[in-house]
């Protein structure tokens, strides 16, 4: 079963003024990182075909072309970097973003500590005298907690 294009940002108006936003700024180069399931990879492409950023899929080449077949998701127009497993996606994205290769990274299916422990490294982190910040946004319509 793919995932519907437009679905998630659809299931998810509260989070529509975000994109809104970011409507009319440039597209950012993303290193999305470990984009191996529906959900992650469908949001990325979904980010790119509104112009929100210009993916760059960082993931072992033969999950994310399994993952891209079985929802029937085209990455043909997207690079794709070959990497051995999630650690290595990672670190491979830090390396791009120290290099001035991307602007921002997106978490895809790796857990949150493996991939904020390639960005704090002591040898290779994103090092900068600015404050680092993760943002994780969940929108429950129907939850009244």
């Amino acid at each position: 079963m793919g995932i519907r294009s437009g679905h998630l940002f659809e299931s998810a108006p509260h989070l529509l003024a975000i994109v809104e936003r970011a409507r009319g700024l440039p597209a950012m180069q993303t290193a999305v990182v470990h984009a191996v399931d529906p959900v992650s990879l469908s949001g990325a492409v979904e980010a790119a075909r509104k112009n929100l950023i210009v993916p760059v899929f960082v993931d072992p080449r033969a999950k994310i072309i399994a993952a891209a077949q079985a929802n029937s998701i085209d990455l043909s127009e997207f690079r794709l970097v070959n990497t051995e497993h999630s650690a290595a996606a990672a670190a491979e994205a830090v390396a791009m973003a120290r290099r001035g290769d991307v602007q921002a990274i997106m978490e895809g299916s790796l857990h949150t500590d493996e991939l904020m422990h390639a960005v704090v490294d002591e040898t290779k982190a994103l090092q900068t005298g600015r404050r680092i910040s993760h943002v994780l946004a969940i929108d429950i319509p129907d939850f009244s907690g």
